[in-house]
């Protein structure tokens, strides 16, 4: 994890460069899996082992074995790990909270979580959560006492980070629904359309730096290639890649690159940097070997092992 991390510092194509220090006293998260520390395990209940186990020693709200990128972004601003924002026992918003939960999509999905494996807590439900923790936030604070020590001072809601990593499960939802790859690509606008409105929302509310992260080369993913058995020995790439998944995320990153481009132009005071983590995951993929991390999976008899 910090190699990829290494590597987003290095790949990061920022459209607003700034010269002052990257100093930012709290982050609020808004996605998925990728970046939620504690969101759906504080609704659903906790993952199971083996998650958590090379870092916290035991499930820690990640579905992960140790630690995510959000955890290395705020370690290296100085800041403790972020609190899951439906996390009620023992968290601390001083510096900051995270919005994703595990299955997250942009745009709202018309299944229930048992149904479908995502979340009811789409990219809108975690906009309309933070507006509610902004305000009750300000409020307690006001109060004194034991608050003080537990929510962000009131200018940390104008001096913080915004991180967005969301936006593969919108793509991954259209093939289990048993869309072709042309269908999926067709709704990706309105996908956009609505990140466009919950980045507006946040600007409206006083945010004004910005972190978004492109969604990655689902096409490797083991769960992806094990489920939707549609591909042709020839729609596998060398590094054993499904090509038509990994085409529907470049479309949609190529697309997603010019709503923040746009978003620079409508939102002049805001300062928006772009990461290519699709380019970062393919690259450790496709050359595991060569980084010296073997061979991160292959198929046998249609099934995936890792």
């Amino acid at each position: 994890m910090r190699l990829l991390l290494l590597l987003l510092l290095l790949h990061n194509v920022s459209l607003t460069m700034s010269s002052s220090p990257c100093e930012f006293p709290a982050i609020f998260n808004f996605g998925d899996s990728n970046s939620d520390t504690g969101g759906l395990s504080a609704a659903f209940g906790p993952a199971p082992p083996p998650n958590g186990e090379t870092f916290f020693g035991r499930p820690a709200g990640r579905y992960s074995d140790g630690r995510l990128i959000i955890d290395f972004i705020a370690q290296s601003l100085g800041l403790p790990h972020l609190n899951a924002y439906l996390d009620s026992v023992g968290t601390n918003f001083t510096h900051g909270a995270n919005f994703a939960t595990a299955g997250s999509t942009i745009r709202p999905q018309n299944t229930t979580l048992f149904q479908s494996g995502y979340s009811p807590f789409s990219l809108d439900v975690q906009t309309w959560q933070f507006t509610q923790f902004k305000s009750r936030s300000k409020f307690a604070y006001d109060q004194g006492g034991v608050y003080k020590g537990l929510l962000p001072e009131e200018d940390y809601f104008a001096k913080a980070l915004y991180t967005f990593d969301i936006g593969q499960n919108d793509l991954t939802a259209g093939y289990f629904l048993d869309m072709s790859t042309e269908q999926v690509k067709a709704y990706i606008p309105d996908v956009l359309e609505k990140f466009t409105i919950a980045i507006e929302s946040i600007y409206g509310q006083g945010g004004r730096s910005f972190w978004i992260h492109n969604t990655g080369p689902f096409g490797c993913l083991p769960y992806i290639l094990d489920n939707l058995h549609i591909l042709s020995g020839s729609e596998v790439d060398l590094a054993g890649c499904g090509s038509p998944f990994n085409d529907v995320a470049k479309s949609f990153n190529a697309k997603l690159k010019e709503t923040v481009a746009r978003l620079q132009k409508t939102l002049p005071s805001a300062v928006f940097t772009y990461v290519d983590v699709y380019s970062i995951k393919y690259d450790l993929i496709s050359q595991a070997r060569i980084m010296g991390l073997g061979t991160l999976y292959w198929r046998v008899a249609g099934t995936v092992e890792v």
